[in-house]
């Protein structure tokens, strides 16, 4: 079975899966804003309803969040940790972030840049020169998913092992022995990239001395605090996580049997994603960003600006955020079971986590959007 057939195969099973999942869990799930104009922090108990509601019908399991200015005003979980639902989930729960993790890759280069490491122009060959055929490939380019590196998880399904753990250092030399061709020359296209991301994991390792899971641990996470998160996936020796959430399916999309549906063979990877946090600590990452903790204000702002094509096209993609509108960032993450959502107005300094262990991401959208338009709106926020 070649790539392009395994790839175009996936996304058809893919899109079956979300139209399915929405359908399904959108008669679920009630409208929350529909009628209503009023504040958001005046009517929490509102929303915990509606949660409530949607957890009783089986169509969420997980956290949601909210904050104004670093004060928590709305924190609520919603089941368990696991399928056998031993352990509800608590304010010390840490989901895997999936593509969330993206910001935090993306805040290691800037702070090895900031200290004159490396700089975002620097070439991938540059730091990992077994991977010549990518010369023309910048930092930025990674950062802001313009690099034309193809997709590594179709070449490991294609050339890898699944009963093997694939990880960084094989991801490297999977590109040095097959060589696969970049999908367009650097700059010219905007495609979303983990390949991109997982080469800057690799790139933080090199240039820091130290693996990508303790550069976060000693440079972010516990200088700021976080102590319920931490890069962790299936290469890692131990889990340090105190309440680690697993992540699980129901057989039938939105009804049956819970499966469990957790880390995989390419879970072996770091810099696409691999951070698993509590939202309490996404509140104390927020408050880091806003007060700059880790880096200037002034230096990380550029993390907000959207990246351009060769031909001066916006991407709409910054350093580890999507930019949603003037001074709103969010990103999506989605691997296996987990769904997690994270949106944050800088200027207004409002955040909203939503963190679930229950896939596919589909039955999640649709609480998702309902929550986020209570902030969107001025007239409830």
């Amino acid at each position: 079975m070649n790539i392009a057939f395994t790839k175009a195969l996936r996304a058809a099973v893919d899109r079956l899966i979300e139209f399915a999942g929405s359908e399904c869990c959108r008669r679920k799930i009630p409208s929350l804003i529909a009628g209503r104009a009023w504040p958001l922090e005046n009517n929490t108990e509102a929303v915990g309803d509606w949660l409530e509601t949607i957890y009783a019908r089986g169509a969420f399991n997980g956290t949601v969040l909210f904050a104004t200015g670093g004060r928590i005003y709305f924190h609520r979980h919603y089941g368990f940790s696991d399928i056998d639902e031993a352990t509800p989930l608590s304010s010390c729960s840490s989901f895997s972030l999936a593509s969330v993790s993206k910001q935090f890759t993306a805040m290691g280069i800037l702070l090895l840049a900031h200290r004159g490491k490396l700089t975002l122009r620097d070439r991938l060959t540059q730091h990992l020169p077994e991977l010549a055929d990518y010369r023309d490939v910048t930092i930025e380019q990674m950062l802001h998913h313009t690099s034309g590196l193809p997709d590594y998880m179709d070449f490991a399904n294609e050339y890898w092992d699944a009963d093997n753990l694939f990880t960084n250092e094989d991801l490297i030399a999977l590109f040095e022995k097959y060589r696969p061709p970049l999908d367009f020359p650097p700059g010219e296209e905007f495609e979303y990239s983990n390949t991109g991301y997982a080469m800057l994991g690799n790139v933080i390792a090199r240039v820091s001395g130290v693996s990508y899971a303790e550069f976060m641990a000693g440079e972010i996470l516990t200088p700021l605090g976080m102590n319920d998160s931490a890069a962790f996936n299936l290469a890692s020796k131990q889990c340090p996580l105190r309440c680690r959430v697993f992540g699980f399916r129901k057989r039938y999309v939105c009804f049956g049997k819970k499966l469990r549906a957790d880390l995989n063979y390419l879970d072996g990877v770091f810099g696409d994603g691999g951070l698993y946090a509590s939202a309490e600590d996404l509140v104390r990452w927020d408050a880091a960003l806003r007060e700059g903790v880790l880096l200037p204000r002034e230096t990380y702002r550029q993390a907000y600006v959207s990246g351009r094509l060769n031909n001066g096209t916006s991407t709409g993609y910054g350093f580890g955020w999507e930019i949603a509108a003037p001074n709103v960032v969010e990103h999506w993450g989605e691997w296996e079971g987990f769904t997690s959502y994270m949106r944050r107005d800088v200027g207004e300094h409002t955040l909203f986590v939503l963190l679930s262990n229950m896939g596919p991401s589909a039955c999640v959208d649709p609480i998702s959007a309902e929550l986020a338009a209570l902030v969107e709106n001025p007239q409830m926020s």
